[in-house]
């Protein structure tokens, strides 16, 4: 994930790979059991460390992971779920209460996404069943982020292809060489009868955190659905080869200041589905599911 001022480098944002810690509060640290206790660290811009990402009014997905005492996230041996309950500071509202499921691919970091629905734009606290402290994250009014939202139209914009590289260089990142997903423009696909699923992403970024597998998870969507839907993947960046981190015109059409980010639309063109920051093949092909 990266965030900042041109989207800071991905190692200020993820602070190494620990996560943001802007809101998070340490309970009790002076308590032998608690210090070997775990705790959450959140794989999003919680408005501490970078701009929020909530708004109010709607569902939204915080991805967090589990920090060990060391201060880095738990890889290994993490449960199957967490039970996590959100409460509204200045109200003391609880606005969600209830277990949260593991999710990841093999070999990554294991993240827990929360969903939780904020009546109001606020402070909030999320609290987690055996674990210490709590984290802080910040909700926006709608009019306040830039985000594209479900129920809005997806925008239309070229996007570079095979052919067509618009000055952006290379048009994928993946270590391989480029990915399928260059075979079309965004417009081309939107301008056709059928849905349409943008991925933005830097994957020479982001290899083995939550966010690394985000590629390679579309690719494997894209040849199991075929002609179904139109996927596309974006990059974020110019030219990183030259230190050329001025961010592509996607990036600012669709209001991002982080990625990775999937975005689907239907055959209209509006959004039906997001996922920000952390996905796996699960959380993929659900909101792939939300137009086929």
């Amino acid at each position: 994930m990266i965030t900042n001022k041109f989207l800071l480098s991905r190692r200020h944002a993820l602070v190494g790979i620990a996560g943001f810690t802007g809101g998070l509060i340490l309970t009790s640290c002076g308590n032998k059991e608690d210090s070997k206790s775990l705790s959450l660290g959140a794989r999003f811009a919680d408005g501490f460390q970078a701009p929020t990402v909530f708004t109010s009014g709607s569902p939204q997905r915080a991805p967090y992971v589990l920090i060990n005492e060391e201060g880095w996230p738990l890889s290994e041996g993490a449960p199957d779920s967490i039970n996590l309950h959100v409460k509204e500071i200045s109200s003391e509202e609880t606005i969600f209460e209830g277990k949260v499921s593991r999710h990841g691919e093999r070999g990554v970091i294991p993240y827990f996404p929360l969903i939780f629905n904020p009546p109001r734009s606020g402070e909030y606290k999320v609290e987690g069943e055996g674990l210490i402290g709590h984290h802080r994250l910040l909700v926006a009014q709608p009019s306040d982020i830039k985000l594209i939202q479900i129920g809005q139209k997806m925008p239309s914009l070229q996007t570079p292809t095979m052919q067509n590289n618009l000055q952006i260089n290379p048009i994928c990142t993946k270590s391989s060489g480029p990915c399928i997903l260059h075979k079309e423009s965004l417009d081309e696909s939107l301008s056709k009868p059928t849905p349409t699923a943008l991925l933005i992403s830097a994957p020479q970024f982001c290899q083995t955190d939550v966010c690394g597998p985000a590629l390679d998870i579309l690719v494997k969507q894209s040849e199991l659905l075929g002609e179904k839907l139109s996927i596309i993947h974006a990059e974020v960046f110019k030219e990183p080869e030259n230190q050329n981190f001025s961010v592509t015109p996607v990036v600012e059409a669709f209001g991002l200041t982080f990625e990775p980010s999937l975005i689907v639309a239907n055959s209209e063109n509006v959004v039906t589905g997001i996922l920000h920051f952390a996905m796996d093949t699960e959380e993929v092909s659900a909101a792939l599911s939300t137009v086929l």
